[in-house]
């Protein structure tokens, strides 16, 4: 798996305590910003399945599979 640099950055926010508790608990996580990028990781992911065809994106070169991918993202 290719590992990329990430940028952090410090922000404020008000959270659902409650919502908060549960995303924890689900994702396995202890506090606040582990579980909050656990959380945005996991929409990614996610988007990432929602996209997935496997008859586009399996076959192919990697040039293919990418303008698979850019033709569903504008269709």
């Amino acid at each position: 798996m290719m590992r990329t640099m990430m940028h952090m950055s410090r922000t404020t926010v008000d959270v659902d305590e409650r919502a908060l508790a549960l995303a924890q608990e689900e994702l396995g996580t202890t506090g606040l910003s582990a579980t909050v990028n656990a959380a945005l990781r996991e929409v990614g992911r996610r988007r990432a399945l929602a996209t997935f065809d496997v008859r586009c994106d399996v076959d192919g070169t990697p040039h293919e599979v990418e303008a698979n991918r850019q033709d569903r993202r504008f269709a």
